[in-house]
């Protein structure tokens, strides 16, 4: 009798690992935000942190871990008087990671932070570029079960709640309604009933910048995902409400240092990191340095 193959089905699959870090904060910590195209991971092993993820703001407490989905802005700072300690890995995946790891925060058991910190140990091994055979296979497959596993969870919702959360959660919610819309900021302040200069002192609090270049970040970062369609730029223009194919080219090169033609000729994964990939022997490639929608550094 015939035997008959059943393929393994992949929802996702880890293709290499930018950075593997520890990191330690002073009470006063801030970082003023960033998005890139690739997923990180932060897992607070001690402190309390305020974490912006788009228009959500989290209150991030002990032993507790947070996924940053690509393009997703995140920004962080200390609160409450703590000095946080943590464990930060960032990595390329190809297909789609359960929705669960993207809503809300994770606390982690014992076993699970053990864990964490084996698979962050073996990817800083593979990041700074040993390569004992089949390492980084093994370190891509025990961060996948690991990812699927805890996607499993229940995550807990730590939302800060006040009034000017609540008042930057649906300006920046608006925002990301009509990110193809080329509004003003005046059109936003009026739809939540609040003034221009308030606007401006939330997403400095919040964000770290001008709503006005939070809005252009949200524009820029759509004009990427339509870069990867088969849309031309005329028609890429017109979507997103530019008076002209021209003002399109002229706002896309401000913000990217490339036009949309140049972009889309060579978009590439980011270029700040070294990219292990996730042979059975480590390779490692590094790419041309280019400009990027938001400059990625080191938290």
């Amino acid at each position: 009798m015939p035997l008959t193959l059943k393929e393994v089905q992949r929802s996702f699959s880890i293709q290499g690992f930018y950075t593997a870090f520890e990191a330690n904060w002073k009470d006063d910590y801030v970082f003023h935000g960033e998005s890139h195209d690739f997923w990180e991971i932060v897992f607070f092993e001690q402190g309390n942190v305020e974490c912006v993820e788009d228009e959500k703001i989290y209150l991030v407490k002990d032993n507790c871990m947070l996924l940053h989905a690509p393009m997703e802005f995140h920004r962080i700072r200390s609160v409450q008087g703590t000095s946080p300690r943590g464990f930060i890995l960032s990595f390329q995946a190809e297909g789609r990671l359960p929705e669960a790891l993207k809503q809300g925060i994770f606390l982690l058991t014992e076993e699970e932070k053990e864990e964490y910190r084996a698979i962050c140990k073996s990817i800083k091994s593979v990041v700074l570029g040993k390569t004992e055979p089949y390492l980084s296979q093994l370190a891509a497959d025990r961060l996948s079960s690991f990812l699927i596993r805890l996607s499993e969870k229940q995550g807990v919702e730590e939302i800060v709640k006040s009034d000017r959360s609540e008042s930057y959660h649906k300006i920046v919610s608006d925002m990301t309604k009509w990110v193809d819309g080329n509004r003003t900021l005046s059109d936003f302040a009026t739809r939540q009933s609040v003034s221009v200069s308030y606007m401006k002192l939330l997403f400095l609090e919040y964000a770290g910048m001008s709503p006005k270049a939070y809005y252009n970040q949200l524009r820029v970062q759509r004009a990427v995902a339509l870069l990867n369609q088969k849309l031309s730029i005329a028609e890429i223009a017109e979507k997103m409400n530019f008076s002209s194919q021209n003002y399109f080219t002229v706002f896309f090169r401000k913000h990217t240092g490339a036009s949309p033609s140049e972009f889309r000729r060579k978009i590439i994964r980011p270029t700040e990191y070294k990219l292990a990939k996730t042979t059975s022997i480590t390779k490692k490639y590094r790419f041309t340095p280019s400009k990027r929608i938001d400059k990625t550094r080191q938290k």
